[in-house]
């Protein structure tokens, strides 16, 4: 089924993403100056709809790193390993990955010192199926964007969205 938006929901959706779907109706209708009748439903049922809104860890002002592993797997073990990786405490999120041909995982982990993170990336390379762990970690944060892109807007104005399956 196609779905499209028109210019007052493309609206309401792009200040959906400025302010995190945290924007109450009433506001939300003064703010683009449309009535409150046309922000229903509520800017939470919006914010389910379009968007999927994450969250960042802060917990580097407490001593904690955020880390992410790239790992290559072999075999077919892709998801045998990242199930077995959620089960440590260290981890808080892993995902089947596409794109670059060697990286079947991504995974968000937390640790406090360097000792933890090499016996974890030794932990985690001896595992059987990994091929490779590459791993980062985010030093400074440079910017955050929240917005839609005006040609996403653009198409969904248009008609040419495919409404999501659930």
């Amino acid at each position: 089924m196609v779905t499209s938006l028109s210019k007052h929901d493309a609206e309401i959706v792009k200040e959906l993403l400025a302010t995190r779907a945290e924007i109450a109706a009433r506001l939300l209708s003064e703010k683009l100056g449309i009535s409150q009748s046309a922000t229903h439903p509520t800017p939470k049922d919006w914010g389910r709809e379009y968007l999927a809104i994450s969250y960042s860890s802060t917990l580097e002002k407490y001593g904690w790193r955020q880390i992410e592993f790239l790992i290559a797997t072999v075999g077919g073990r892709t998801m045998s390993i990242g199930k077995k990786l959620l089960k440590r405490d260290q981890v808080a999120y892993v995902a089947r990955t596409i794109g670059q041909f060697t990286i079947d995982l991504r995974v968000e982990v937390f640790v406090r010192s360097n000792d933890e993170l090499v016996n974890l990336i030794e932990e985690v390379k001896a595992m059987p199926g990994v091929k490779e762990l590459i791993w980062s970690e985010i030093i400074q944060v440079i910017g955050r964007k929240n917005h839609i892109p005006e040609e996403t807007l653009a198409v969904l104005k248009r008609k040419e969205a495919v409404k999501p399956i659930k």
